[in-house]
């Protein structure tokens, strides 16, 4: 580990230990496991979500996208997707209602993790390593 990943790439955590709060310096090693929808698209008669995972090399399971608090869907992981590569996926919407929609994307990598929510890292003190599902809102026009 060089000087700067030692002294710079640390994440603090907290738990509570004997009814105190400790927290703990680690350094950050494995990429934690991370999805993020980056553009909605129009075509005929439908809409287009397109985003990207992450992780550490294990293996995706799958991709899910939710459409305004609604049931979790499948997404299509794009075949040309390597182990290390960004793995691209694309969602297919039909039947778009005109107005503002929240969606939001989770992945889920084949030893069964699964992106968690922001209320999940709450003793997560610093801003590395922030994997949470990250909603996005959009308005449909």
């Amino acid at each position: 580990m060089g000087k700067f990943m030692a002294r710079e790439y640390v994440t603090l955590r907290s738990e509570e230990v004997g009814g105190e709060l400790k927290h703990t310096e680690t350094s950050i090693t494995r990429m934690k496991l991370k999805s993020v929808i980056a553009r909605v698209t129009r075509g005929a008669g439908h809409y287009t979500i397109r985003g990207f995972a992450l992780g550490d090399g294990t293996p995706l399971s799958r991709v899910e996208v939710r459409i305004d608090d609604g049931p979790w869907r499948p997404a299509e992981l794009d075949p040309r997707n390597t182990r290390y590569s960004w793995q691209l996926f694309s969602y297919r919407w039909e039947g778009a209602a005109p107005g503002e929609h929240t969606i939001v994307s989770r992945a889920i990598d084949a030893s069964g993790a699964i992106q968690p929510v922001a209320a999940n890292l709450e003793t997560k003190l610093t801003t590395w390593e922030n994997n949470a599902q990250f909603p996005r809102r959009i308005v449909i026009s």
